[in-house]
């Protein structure tokens, strides 16, 4: 079963709520993307002040696009993100990682389009599952990669019990691709959030995972 989930990424506090209320009836689940202006040339809002003040029952996956992760985390105490995704490329991913442990959170490793899937590697007995990043991180609604395809396919050969998470570009053409190439999470912001109708985009994106359409 591949699971959907709706990407927010803001750097103003009104569309979060906005979007919060969008999602929340489809959803249990949100990817809050978080970049400090440095690792990607693009700044949003800090995230944990919002999701304290928020009143929704969604749980967070909090993408860090961020240079130290680990300086960010101590911000990170609200209950509501249960799962922080950090880059491969960043400082300090190791200490990062053994701080979400020691705070019971789950973990997700990102690699960037032009990382190489051996970066993964030395992390994986850390990691809860991988994200591969099918655009070049930092805003919403770029061109998907289409090379990333092909390492997300490698890798999953290598790690087949690895759970593969897709963040970026999806359609539901590029959904196929990835789904077929291993991957069992989708992360989607324009496509869902400039639907019309978020329900609806996202049982379609479903139905692809499920071979119904």
């Amino acid at each position: 079963m591949v699971q959907i989930i709706p990407a927010i990424l803001t750097n103003d506090p009104d569309e979060f709520e906005r979007v919060v209320q969008l999602v929340e009836p489809h959803t249990t689940r949100a990817h809050l993307d978080i970049a400090d202006g440095i690792f990607v040339p693009n700044e949003t809002i800090k995230g944990y002040a919002e999701i304290e003040r928020e009143t929704s029952n969604l749980r967070y996956d909090v993408h860090l696009m961020v240079k130290d992760p680990l300086e960010q985390l101590s911000h990170w105490e609200t209950e509501k993100a249960d799962r922080f995704i950090i880059h491969a490329e960043s400082d300090n991913v190791i200490s990062a990682i053994n701080l979400l442990r020691q705070k019971k959170k789950g973990v997700g490793l990102a690699l960037n389009p032009g990382t190489l899937v051996t970066e993964a590697e030395r992390y994986m007995r850390y990691v809860d599952f991988v994200q591969f990043m099918t655009v070049n991180p930092g805003f919403q609604g770029t061109e998907f990669l289409d090379h990333v395809v092909e390492k997300i396919d490698d890798f999953h050969k290598n790690y087949p019990a690895s759970v593969i998470a897709v963040d970026g570009g999806i359609s539901p053409a590029t959904a196929k691709k990835v789904i077929q190439a291993g991957a069992s999470v989708l992360v989607s912001g324009s496509l869902i959030l400039k639907s019309g109708n978020v329900g609806k985009r996202i049982e379609e994106l479903k139905k692809i995972g499920e071979n119904k359409v």
